[in-house]
């Protein structure tokens, strides 16, 4: 049964969230364009990924996911997550998927915006969450990836879309 947990994005919105074992799903909203739009966010605990489906994706990539390696502060109640550079694109399996922004991470890293052990556990992170949900390694199929979208966000997945969100004073 999930749990009820308030989730801190970026330090910039406050959003009402679940946690279901290791992943949280929360929904929030920002402005496309001058549109209000709605988006669900689900972060995956053990690797540090937060994944959604851009609702900003043009239509022939609507079923697209947008993977971010994320740091997380899980206060128990209130889970605090922020982006750290390095972005994955998954697409249909038959698809390759695409690793992004590796320079913007070392850059972080360079300039001290990032300190060198949290940069090593993030590119640690980040190997883990393509192993254990994308990389297919001898398994020749292409009409699935291994466990994407993952298991671990099914339960939540089915919650109805219910945003409770706020910004906040940064």
């Amino acid at each position: 049964m999930p749990t009820t947990v308030t989730v801190i994005r970026d330090g910039g919105i406050r959003a009402r969230g679940y946690r279901d074992g290791d992943a949280i799903v929360y929904d929030w909203g920002f402005t496309w364009q001058g549109v209000d739009q709605e988006q669900r966010s689900f972060v995956l605990l053990d690797t540090g990924f937060q994944i959604n489906q851009p609702v900003i994706f043009p239509e022939q990539q609507r079923d697209w996911w947008y993977c971010d390696l994320v740091s997380v502060a899980d206060n128990g109640d209130t889970v605090h997550v922020d982006d750290h550079w390095i972005d994955v694109i998954v697409g249909p399996p038959d698809h390759p998927y695409r690793v992004l922004d590796l320079e913007e991470y070392a850059d972080a890293i360079e300039s001290g915006d990032l300190d060198v052990t949290t940069g090593m556990d993030g590119l640690r992170r980040t190997q883990m969450f393509l192993d254990r949900h994308l990389n297919r390694r001898h398994d020749t199929r292409r009409d699935s990836w291994p466990d994407f979208p993952p298991r671990a966000i099914a339960t939540l997945a089915g919650l109805p879309m219910a945003p409770q969100w706020e910004l906040l004073d940064t």
